[in-house]
């Protein structure tokens, strides 16, 4: 191989090394209320609540669909919870889930 050779297949396998990489992020962390769950697709929809602010009927937030690795029996739609998750390929999924008590 000519070294303009060697140094594009090291360029190519750089760039998809870095594309690799990010497609996995580093956990994220947020708390929010149950709107929806569905324990047949382990799937939850959360309500978040704004940083620094208590989730209520009254107060605006993203609501966002998840995957559940496990699904808690405990777990309720309308309760407040703390999830951390990853967001891989665009789908993202609770690593943990912990209820907070009122």
């Amino acid at each position: 191989m000519r070294l303009t050779e060697r140094v594009a297949c090291a360029a190519v396998i750089a760039a998809l090394g870095s594309f690799a990489g990010s497609a996995a992020q580093a956990d994220q962390t947020f708390t929010g209320i149950v709107t929806i769950l569905d324990r047949t697709t382990s799937e939850v929809v959360i309500k978040q609540a704004p940083a620094g602010e208590t989730v209520g009927a009254n107060t605006p937030g993203a609501v966002e669909k998840f995957r559940l690795r496990t699904v808690p029996e405990s777990l309720h739609a309308g309760e407040r919870v703390t999830v951390t998750y990853t967001e891989s390929n665009g789908v993202k999924t609770i690593s943990n889930v912990t209820e907070k008590k009122d």
